[in-house]
């Protein structure tokens, strides 16, 4: 019995449509002295944000190049850049485009994203799917808020960026160092990144106490993001104790929370992001190092718990770290392959019936909400809009045009998100298969119609092409109707 599943998403006829109105962006311009170049250190200059109702900021800044892959593309280079008082000596909170207020921002380029939205997409899946274990000032949020801008770098134009805040330790909500009266300092809350450029050398365990990046062991290299400059001992010996002692599945299920590492997991096989997948892209963070974590007050305990948090998704949903997957060509990572290979803690945990409980009924309740098909079409749909409708898309594709060096692009936006759309249901389809969710069941509401006959129908590709039998999973017209086998 051949299953036949019909899509029934009036935006892959006409993404459009349902707009009525022109969208804009907000644009800003960044001035600072000298000319971009690879590793550049902050530079003292100034930024001025033109919100879309006309209002203007304009305040002190100072900008630095960031990013390995992304310092390759310096046509299109991402940038940090530090909201500082006008003496520059001191940082200066604000909030930009109604996003929470600090002082330090990313102009993420998107440079190797021929669609400029993936990391936003996914971040907003995830903010959508999964909260932080306990309340903060910021409803529990555990990722990246950003908002898509154009760009204007010494008065030249650079196109479609992503302007976001950072992941740090007033968004998770960590204690911050407590200086004791005899001058001393206690760490309290840490923040670890996985992954650096800062140590070349990655095959033998390094550390130095003083030093803000260490190799724990082979080619497992991290970054003291909090408290950096109070880089020890006492902020490394957590996770330290973790990676190197901590090889039991009992540590790990009374050191993490177990639904806050199956949320991390679901989220990197349903948008395929093997680049997020192993010791690096990722965050652990610990809110005071100082608790118990035998401490019999539960709410004690926890503060001492690991919390994962993850970090530039720009592979996600088929993309590839170069750029190379496009136009229907997309990597797909086998579901199946995750278990043989898992970073820490997950291959401690991954045989365990408790955890593996949790995770399937993450996916059940995540497939129902923010992974489900219309909802992620909706956020593709909302930027692809925003993009196109805006003359946005139109202009960084034309600048970069007429340039000798490129960033990746498309030229045809509408369509390579009706590629990857198509290429996103077979993975929804293949994580029910993964997770022994019944294709007998209505997968969503008002998209999908079920059929079980045996009828043949004649069957055409989108082109109009006579098709005897599809060779492939994807999109055909078969009965009058646009099915997908």
């Amino acid at each position: 019995m051949r299953i036949i599943l019909c899509l029934l998403f009036l935006t892959l006829i006409n993404p459009f449509s349902y707009c009525a109105e022109t969208n804009v962006l907000p644009v800003l311009k960044v001035y600072f002295d000298g000319i971009i170049v690879r590793d550049m250190e902050y530079t003292n200059g100034s930024m001025q944000l033109i919100d879309t109702d006309g209002t203007v900021i304009d305040l002190p800044a100072k900008f630095k190049t960031r990013g390995a892959t992304a310092s390759m593309y310096l046509m299109k280079p991402s940038l940090n850049m530090k909201l500082r008082t006008e003496d520059y000596a001191e940082e200066a909170d604000s909030s930009l485009l109604g996003m929470r207020s600090c002082s330090s921002w990313i102009l993420d380029a998107m440079a190797i994203d021929r669609i400029c939205m993936r990391n936003r997409v996914a971040f907003d899946i995830w903010n959508e799917f999964s909260r932080l274990p306990y309340a903060t000032d910021f409803d529990g949020r555990n990722g990246t808020e950003g908002r898509f801008i154009e760009l204007f770098i010494n008065d030249k134009y650079y196109g479609i960026y992503h302007l976001m805040d950072r992941i740090n330790r007033k968004l998770l909500d960590l204690k911050k160092v407590q200086e004791k009266e005899d001058g001393s300092v206690l760490v309290r809350g840490v923040l670890y990144k996985s992954g650096t450029q800062d140590i070349l050398n990655q095959n033998e365990p390094c550390y130095s106490e003083d030093s803000s990046a260490c190799v724990i062991e082979w080619h497992n290299a991290w970054e003291l993001t909090y408290p950096d400059e109070y880089a020890g001992k006492a902020a490394w010996a957590p996770l330290q104790d973790a990676i190197l002692k901590g090889k039991n599945k009992n540590y790990v299920k009374q050191y993490f929370y177990l639904q806050n590492l199956a949320d991390y997991q679901i989220l990197v096989m349903a948008l395929c992001i093997s680049d997020n997948w192993g010791n690096k892209n990722r965050f652990f963070s610990i809110r005071n190092i100082n608790k118990n974590i035998s401490d019999p007050d539960q709410t004690e305990a926890d503060r001492r718990r690991f919390v994962v948090t993850p970090w530039d998704l720009d592979t996600s949903l088929g993309g590839h770290y170069e750029g190379a997957c496009y136009d229907g060509n997309y990597t797909d990572w086998p579901l199946q392959s995750i278990p043989n290979n898992s970073p820490y803690p997950y291959w401690l945990i991954l045989s365990d019936n408790e955890f593996l409980t949790i995770l399937r009924q993450r996916w059940v309740e995540g497939r129902q909400g923010a992974f489900s098909i219309p909802s992620v079409f909706s956020k593709l749909d909302k930027y692809c809009t925003l993009f196109i409708e805006s003359g946005a898309w139109k202009r960084m594709t034309e600048h970069f045009d007429g340039q000798k060096s490129r960033p990746m692009y498309v030229h045809d936006l509408a369509r390579e998100i009706n590629f990857i759309k198509q290429w996103y249901v077979n993975r929804f389809l293949e994580m029910d298969d993964f997770f022994g969710i019944p294709r007998t069941q209505e997968l969503e509401d008002g998209i999908y119609e079920l059929h079980t006959d045996n009828k043949t129908y004649e069957t055409y590709d989108l082109s109009g092409r006579k098709v005897n039998s599809p060779s492939k999973k994807g999109f055909y017209l078969a009965n009058g109707k646009k099915v997908l086998y």
